[in-house]
């Protein structure tokens, strides 16, 4: 299925590259544009013939996008921000026209009434036009051009995703059992789906004994320290197999296998052409016209990965819902206080690759269960979410609209409190039974497997009776045209948050942990801060993963530059930051704050 912004590369019969600027609701035709002209024609294609040009070979769509421009807002210089917003003033009354502003007749008359109201020449505006269908329909296509930006020894490098290894089993005899009340139940449910997704073969009584060990203990946890501490449960506390295999089958959760998704057959209400659907059945727009982003705490408190005797806060999950068939297309857990930049990254999610994503976090599954790896054409915001907030970077990035709204769909909360009860308030006094057991990596992988049955699963408020994912799928085929794809590194980079790190002798020093890039080995930057001093850069991080972070560079804003962790800081390898604060203060983490506070009055600062 072609989308808006496609860039299509044809063979036959002359060698050339379009893009698809607008797509007709009904999907039988699209206006085009050749991004290698110097005028502002733009061809009426069907779609049909283009999809069997596709087919024939004559045509292919390119998987990425060289033309789209995507950069470090922070590192723009004032002028070209000013040049970019009084073009984009000029223009975005005439874009917004679709598709009047493709048809030459109608086109020239709106161009004529656009000179006359900013008092610009007729082939500025063309200009304008021609840059901003070239480079991806955002207003970044707008800047001056970087094509001679940048120092020589510039290494791009990327990252791949990290597998973590399956948690340690503890197995326990099981004993006399006892009432399996809606907690215990609800300790079934995370114990199954904790399992599941940390084994290729599901075994109940392999679930059954690893929830033993890790749920049914005294625990406690010092509300000063944080320390988290247990000692075993007395056998008669204990619920038995049979108990946990009677409430298994009784709740239907057993463990989600690779490739089961939702039922291909569509309802009756769906399977009829448009105009014959029933008064109600549907609701208004098409998917990606609104993705609503919103944010909750559980009532769960997690534990460090390096140190399980840690507690290190509850967790804020963050989603993000496409406004029509209300499906979840992105999740980002976070810890700490509501941020805006951590739902930047749960946005940013809705663009990944969702199989690649679920495996990170022992989560297996099959395109089709997941298949959103878009933006959306406006971005609602919880009104609760928008402090400090900016929408710059969305909208001159990705053309993306942001709102903030008072409320949005939010069926997915019946689906966290219900299915896991992880929303529901902790009882006064001794913490909760899951309390101190799982980490962010595992608590994610229950979000994830939260997700994956909302979406699957019928919502009441769907007259039509369609799951989520039913009404993504119909909704793409027949009204689509609302959804964008961009380079999902660059969704990322560009998201992200972004602070100041020190370049020391050491390596790259950020939150206590050190890092190192292959421009800085070129340019001998540790060698430099020893003789001359350190000096601060700026830097993208994600909080949830400190891995990698991206080093921005002031002369070439187009690039993100990877620096990985140094051997120095591999025990830090894989944790987030909240969970690098909680641990001890090595030599290490000791040298490089005290590196760090020489930047308020450095000896020398190289540029």
């Amino acid at each position: 299925m072609l989308l808006r912004n496609d860039l299509l590369q044809y063979t036959d019969p002359s060698p050339r590259t379009v893009r698809i600027l607008w797509i007709a609701p009904d999907q039988n035709h699209a206006y085009a544009f050749d991004v290698a002209t110097s005028s502002v024609d733009v061809e009426l294609i069907q779609l049909p013939a283009v999809l069997a040009d596709i087919r024939a070979g004559r045509a292919s769509v390119l998987p990425a996008d060289p033309y789209l421009m995507v950069v470090s807002q922070e590192l723009l210089p004032a002028k070209h921000l000013q040049l970019r917003a009084r073009a984009w003033e000029i223009i975005e009354g005439l874009v917004a026209q679709e598709p009047q502003i493709y048809e030459p007749r109608l086109r020239g008359q709106l161009v004529a009434q656009a000179t006359a109201r900013h008092q610009v020449s007729h082939p500025t505006i063309y200009r304008y036009l021609r840059r901003y269908w070239q480079r991806g329909q955002t207003p970044n296509a707008l800047l001056p051009d970087y094509s001679n930006s940048g120092a020589r020894g510039k290494v791009r490098q990327s990252s791949d995703g990290v597998k973590r290894g399956r948690p340690r089993k503890n197995v326990a005899d099981a004993g006399a059992g006892l009432n399996a009340d809606e907690d215990i139940r609800r300790t079934f449910r995370v114990a199954t789906a904790r399992y599941a997704a940390a084994n290729a073969k599901f075994s109940r009584l392999g679930a059954y004994q690893q929830m033993l060990g890790d749920f049914f203990v005294e625990r406690r946890i010092e509300p000063d320290s944080g320390r988290v501490l247990s000692m075993p449960a007395a056998v008669q506390a204990l619920p038995t197999f049979g108990q946990f295999n009677y409430w298994l089958d009784h709740d239907d959760d057993r463990p989600p296998e690779v490739g089961r998704r939702a039922p291909s057959v569509l309802p009756a209400s769906l399977q009829a052409a448009p105009p014959a659907l029933p008064e109600g059945a549907l609701p208004p727009g098409r998917p990606g016209a609104g993705f609503y982003l919103d944010a909750v705490r559980a009532e769960v408190q997690l534990v460090s990965r390096a140190d399980r005797n840690q507690a290190i806060g509850r967790p804020l999950v963050y989603l993000v819902t496409d406004c029509f068939s209300r499906m979840v297309c992105g999740v980002y857990v976070a810890l700490g206080e509501v941020q805006w930049t951590h739902g930047m990254l749960a946005l940013a999610n809705c663009s990944a690759d969702k199989q690649r994503f679920s495996q990170q976090f022992g989560r297996r599954i099959e395109a089709e269960q997941w298949p959103c790896r878009h933006l959306p054409e406006a971005l609602f915001a919880n009104a609760a979410l928008t402090l400090g907030w900016s929408g710059d970077t969305l909208l001159n990035n990705f053309n993306l609209r942001c709102v903030a709204v008072d409320n949005g769909p939010d069926d997915w909360r019946a689906v966290l409190e219900k299915r896991f009860r992880l929303l529901a308030p902790a009882l006064p006094g001794a913490p909760g039974r899951l309390d101190g057991v799982l980490d962010i990596e595992q608590f994610t992988r229950i979000v994830i497997d939260c997700i994956l049955y909302y979406n699957s699963r019928q919502q009441s408020a769907h007259a039509s009776g369609a799951t989520p994912l039913q009404l993504w799928d119909w909704g793409r085929e027949h009204r689509g045209g609302g959804l964008k794809i961009y380079p999902e590194h660059l969704i990322r980079c560009s998201l992200m948050p972004v602070t100041q790190a020190t370049v020391t002798s050491q390596g790259i020093a950020l939150f206590d942990s050190l890092y190192c890039c292959a421009r800085a080995i070129d340019e001998r930057w540790f060698e430099r801060a020893r003789t001359r001093g350190p000096w601060p850069v700026r830097v993208a991080y994600d909080p949830s993963n400190l891995d990698t972070i991206y080093f921005l560079d002031p002369a070439a804003p187009l690039q993100f530059h990877a620096c990985h962790l140094a051997d120095a800081s591999t025990a830090h390898q894989h944790l987030s930051a909240a969970e690098i604060a909680h641990l001890p203060r090595t030599q290490m983490a000791l040298a490089a704050t005290a590196l760090r506070s020489t930047t308020q009055n450095p000896r020398s600062l190289v540029a």
